[in-house]
């Protein structure tokens, strides 16, 4: 995680790793930083972080905030050390209604708390630039006639479960090219077990990139991290793991960044407002099970330009999200404004 932070952001910016919640640590940590503002995400509240933030005057902005009722319960708990955090912050903006309720319940002020959505999504139509799937097509040796699946972040058996929804499909569409990329490592040695047991010959994604090997196998086995979003572009029939195994899915709006219809399981209380924006929109397909998911994909692999329109539908889905980065930059910008770090019309410059 932290070596991918610093890939994504210029020379200019300095990554840090974040330090422990111990008093004597974050205080040499602010010292040095000497921040101007600090922002959380999510469901980062450190109670002595936020101590010495209150004690320096240094302001704290929530963004993409979530707190889920089974979270809520535990809090209840001990309420008593994170209400002060809560009403440290100059603003909550929440991810939900449902994330709002929870943590006014717990002692957050109700008006400076409010609802934006997730700006977790709202970079990822600028990720998919439209030159990398011809990219991987070459390194990958497919043509673009050539039905492709791809399998992201599997958990558990669903690394297996995949491979045997593939290898039906190929008795049926013996052309196709299966891309698999489990969420962890580990799971690669787990799935060529596998494929080997079943005389399905397999190549590592690594050896083809580069330039060991060139593709002569059906089944490519992602075995390095931070190439999964782009191999998304490449697929026809699209999975997102976490999602089959009871682990609450994953980032299902990667592939629908680019035009891909997405299919996943019927464990996505994680992902539960995505899968209800994507299915607004008709641009996803929930599957009870990988018998289910093996259904669908023998009738849509003789159907792909049918199953494209709902990829466009997906990707008008995530085309909405962007203005919600915009909103939290304005509530960033707003707080340094009134802290004097920054002038008016700096901030209607930027």
């Amino acid at each position: 995680g932290f070596s991918f932070a610093g890939s994504q952001v210029p020379p200019s910016v300095r990554v840090l790793p974040f330090p422990l919640d111990l008093p004597l640590i974050l205080k040499r940590a602010l010292n040095y930083m000497q921040p101007d503002l600090y922002v959380g995400f999510e469901g980062e509240f450190w109670p002595n972080l936020f101590r010495l933030l209150a004690e320096n005057g240094v302001p704290a902005v929530l963004l993409n905030g979530r707190l889920s009722s089974r979270s809520t319960r535990r809090c209840r708990l001990v309420q008593g050390l994170f209400q002060p955090v809560f009403t440290q912050f100059t603003w909550l903006a929440m991810h939900s209604w449902d994330d709002r309720r929870n943590i006014v319940q717990l002692g957050a002020p109700s008006g400076r708390t409010l609802v934006l959505g997730s700006s977790k999504y709202g970079g990822l139509l600028a990720r998919a630039q439209p030159d990398r799937p011809g990219f991987w097509r070459e390194i990958l040796g497919i043509a673009d006639d050539v039905p492709v699946v791809v399998g992201g972040s599997l958990r558990g058996g669903e690394c297996t479960q995949l491979l045997e929804v593939f290898r039906d499909l190929m008795d049926q569409e013996p052309a196709v090219v299966g891309i698999f990329a489990p969420r962890h490592m580990h799971n690669i040695s787990v799935m060529a077990d596998w494929l080997k047991r079943h005389r399905l010959p397999f190549q590592m994604l690594s050896d083809m990139e580069c330039g060991r090997e060139k593709r002569e196998q059906s089944v490519i086995l992602v075995n390095r991290i931070g190439v999964l979003f782009e191999l998304y572009s490449l697929g026809d029939l699209v999975f997102c793991g976490g999602s089959l195994e009871p682990i609450g899915g994953h980032n299902i709006l990667e592939p629908a960044a680019w035009g891909k219809a997405v299919f996943y399981g019927p464990h996505i209380h994680r992902v539960l407002d995505e899968h209800k924006l994507l299915t607004s929109f008709e641009g996803s397909f929930l599957v009870e099970n990988s018998r289910m998911l093996r259904d669908y994909w023998r009738q849509w692999v003789h159907h792909l330009p049918g199953l494209r329109i709902h990829g466009r539908r997906a990707k008008e889905a995530l085309a909405g999200l962007s203005q919600i980065v915009d909103k939290q930059v304005d509530l960033i910008m707003n707080v340094l404004v009134e802290r004097g770090v920054c002038s008016v019309m700096n901030h209607a410059k930027d």
